[in-house]
């Protein structure tokens, strides 16, 4: 037998037995027909990758930037209970916060000591910091006037991130006693 007869024997005997199939048969061996390239699997990997790397750099940008407002509110909120208690006269005394680079502390009395159990420390997160404190008269310390909440410290500092410094907030204190974040 030739060749040529020998080919068209077997393309005929194929297309007979493909006829015989039935359609699930024949919808089963063309899906398995399909598939992904190598090329195709590679882009879809590309593609994924681009999407985490910026899923990843916005979940950090925007923890770094709660973090500073975190921290931000937590020195707020103890500027404004010293003050609350001075105002309210609280045990008769005046009330002020000390400020250190990784710390608050809410004193009793005109000047803070340490250690003293009247005290209460608010740490910062591990990733901000308190730089730049600029208040009247130097020093690190914030005290209220008993009735009118006034402070003769006013000023302001920074909250800022230790990663980044170009991320922070400053906290203002009036002579009034007003506190506001900028």
């Amino acid at each position: 037998m030739n060749l040529k007869k020998k080919n068209s024997i077997n393309s005929l005997f194929c297309m007979t037995k493909w006829k015989k199939l039935t359609m699930r048969q024949k919808n089963k061996m063309t899906f398995l027909k399909k598939g992904f390239s190598l090329i195709e699997m590679m882009v879809a990997i590309a593609i994924g990758s681009v999407l985490v790397a910026v899923i990843v750099v916005s979940f950090s940008s925007f923890r770094n930037d709660k973090t500073v407002d975190i921290a931000a509110d937590q020195v707020l909120s103890v500027i404004n209970e010293a003050r609350v208690k001075t105002v309210s006269s609280e045990d008769y005394s005046r009330f002020g916060v000390h400020f250190e680079t990784s710390r608050v502390v809410l004193f009793k009395g005109d000047v803070f000591t340490e250690p003293n159990s009247s005290n209460i420390e608010t740490p910062v997160s591990p990733l901000a910091e308190i730089s730049d404190i600029s208040l009247n008269g130097g020093g690190t310390n914030l005290v209220f006037q008993k009735l009118t909440g006034k402070t003769g410290n006013y000023g302001s500092l920074r909250i800022r991130l230790k990663s980044d410094n170009s991320k922070y907030k400053t906290i203002s204190v009036k002579s009034t006693g007003i506190v506001n974040i900028q």
